[in-house]
């Protein structure tokens, strides 16, 4: 289990908290302990000091005598902006490279340090890239908003300035809350259903949001509503590509589908905004030389 990927690791952890061995954390946030003392001083101080100053800065804990509450939590995704293996996107002209991008490297569980690893290799070679298109073609074939479009964006900024309406921060703490619940490390088709219902309300909320600090320098109040907006577009994303997919994968497990389905699911998902709302579509895996095979441990 030491060496087991994260998503094996994590689904251990909730299941001894789901079934109630675990302690309990402030607002249900339970927890389990991990325990390093057998390691000794030298071991820890030598191998693990960042752990152990983190754990005396921000929680007080010395692992060297205690043992470590812990949790899963959300840390990095796998999917991202569709790009090719240089990074460039379907938009004329714009290219994406690290954790925003996409370029298929991770699959449906991405190993530990292969986040730095991306954001090196491919922010030198779309660096490149987009470096070289700009030098052999300019800035040709670029197009710049019309003024009516952005005429109609302040707009619809400055409208978020009203009087009275939702409160953006509440609405995030809300969409927090609910990911956590719903689209954790364990999911459930009827789970997420009802996850999903509660994002696109949130998501009507936000069409009232209030931004009550007025000022139009660096107004961070703006900026989190901006933000909480964004990040309500993305759980929709999310959530919806999760409860369409009736497997498990990686880090995406359901209770109700609890295995991999390479016949029906080795595919990526893809979702567009249209006019209606997302469109969700699917492009084949493309596999050169190994074939995924069933992970034992």
């Amino acid at each position: 289990m030491e060496l087991a990927p994260r998503d094996v690791v994590s689904r251990a952890e909730m299941t001894e908290i789901l079934e109630g061995r675990g302690f309990p954390g402030p607002k249900g946030l339970d927890y389990v302990h991990l325990d390093l003392t057998h390691l000794g001083v030298k071991e820890i101080n030598s191998k693990l000091p960042l752990v152990r100053e983190v754990c005396l800065k921000f929680s007080g804990i010395d692992p060297i005598e205690e043992p470590i509450p812990i949790r899963p939590a959300a840390h990095y995704p796998m999917g991202g902006v569709k790009v090719n293996l240089k990074g460039r996107t379907e938009v004329p002209n714009l290219w994406a490279a690290g954790e925003v991008a996409n370029v298929s490297v991770h699959g449906a569980n991405r190993l530990g340090t292969n986040s730095t690893a991306e954001c090196l290799v491919w922010g030198r070679i779309t660096g490149e890239e987009a470096a070289l298109y700009l030098m052999r073609n300019g800035v040709k074939g670029t197009s710049s908003p019309s003024k009516e479009d952005l005429l109609g964006r302040e707009e619809e900024i400055f409208s978020l300035f009203r009087e009275r309406g939702e409160d953006p921060y509440l609405i995030r703490k809300e969409l927090g809350e609910l990911m956590d619940k719903y689209f954790h490390v364990i999911r459930s088709g009827e789970g997420m259903r009802e996850g999903l219902k509660r994002i696109r309300s949130l998501i009507e909320s936000s069409k009232e949001i209030q931004v009550q600090d007025s000022s139009k320098e660096y107004n961070t109040d703006l900026i989190y509503a901006l933000e909480t907006r964004n990040l309500l577009e993305v759980a929709e994303v999310i959530a919806l590509s999760a409860l369409r997919r009736e497997e498990s994968r990686g880090s995406h497990y359901r209770v109700d589908y609890p295995n991999r389905d390479d016949e029906n699911w080795l595919k990526h998902t893809l979702v567009r905004k249209g006019p209606r709302g997302l469109e969700i579509s699917y492009e084949p895996v493309r596999i050169k030389i190994w074939k995924p095979v069933e992970r034992r441990y």
